[in-house]
């Protein structure tokens, strides 16, 4: 799954800009990184429970993506911020996950129920995300 949506993002260049170094091409060990960390959002989304250590990683994830805290894990110089609109943008990216399980779930409605919730989880995840690019007290 993450293979084929990150083949999504680098055929557009509004989105892979985002893991370019200084001289505008893609900085590989930063992709490298993120993608262990992409992967483990995956496994997230679908096994780990929503306590408070949970929504305190929300939040570091979405730190990751402006000023505060991009490029400060990883020690890389890509752009430092990106803007909220790609972060939403990411939804339309991940959100089509029928086609990765429609063969082992061959049950229309646990098909649909999957999708269903995988579509909630994502929502949820990108609007925890989106609070840090909100201004205090307008959250």
């Amino acid at each position: 799954m993450v293979d084929s949506w990150r083949a999504l993002i680098a055929k557009y260049s509004y989105l892979w800009q985002w893991f370019a170094g200084p001289d505008g091409k893609p900085d590989d060990a930063y992709k490298a990184s993120v993608k262990r960390r992409f992967v483990q959002w995956v496994v997230d989304v679908a096994i780990r429970p929503h306590d408070q250590a949970w929504l305190n990683y929300q939040e570091e994830i979405g730190l990751r993506h402006t000023p505060a805290k991009k490029n400060k894990t990883d020690g890389k110089a890509t752009p430092p911020v990106v803007p909220m609109r790609y972060l939403i943008g990411f939804i339309p990216i991940v959100l089509p996950v029928r086609k990765f399980f429609a063969e082992e779930v061959p049950n229309a409605n646990e098909l649909d129920a999957l999708e269903s919730a995988w579509t909630k989880a994502v929502l949820l995840h990108v609007t925890l995300w989106s609070r840090p690019y909100a201004v205090d007290g307008l959250w």
